[in-house]
């Protein structure tokens, strides 16, 4: 009956992830005052600007605590033409988007693009909804490995 069992922690990592997922746009529309949509857009602006450190870089492993920022000048911006391609939703949209979240200061243009500036990132909410969803994602992990789901070490 593996196969049975194979479908138990399909479905149990489904609704794991599910909860996950709903959690963390939800700490983020928050912080972006209330807009789902905007929230997303802003976590992918803060995740564009720094993921091209891997997590095996040397530049990962200097700003791998809790407190540590990544310099802005190690940051990169994005254009809102790639977010909106990388969202799948219009342009027009993204642009007002990302245009309210300027207006609200929580981005800014760089000469290439958008970035999530270091001090927006190291504002009381922010760190508290990073916490808070840093324990969704611990629950998360509980939840699937409760469930029998196995990670590579």
């Amino acid at each position: 009956m593996p196969n049975r069992e194979n479908k138990r922690r399909d479905r149990l990592a489904l609704r794991a992830s599910t909860a996950y997922f709903l959690h963390s746009v939800d700490l983020m529309a928050r912080v972006v005052g209330g807009d789902i949509l905007r929230g997303v857009i802003f976590t992918a602006i803060v995740d564009a600007n720094t993921r091209h450190i891997r997590p095996s870089a040397v530049e990962a492993q200097t700003y791998s605590e809790a407190g540590d920022q990544v310099p802005d000048t190690l940051r990169r911006p994005i254009s809102v033409h790639a977010l909106a391609l990388e969202l799948d939703i219009p342009y027009e949209t993204t642009r007002r988007h990302v245009n309210a979240l300027i207006a609200d200061g929580l981005c800014m243009r760089a000469d290439s693009g958008v970035l999530v500036p270091g001090e927006v990132i190291a504002r009381e909410q922010m760190t508290m909804a990073l916490r808070r969803n840093f324990e969704n994602l611990r629950r998360l992990v509980s939840d699937l490995r409760e469930g029998g789901v196995e990670f590579a070490q």
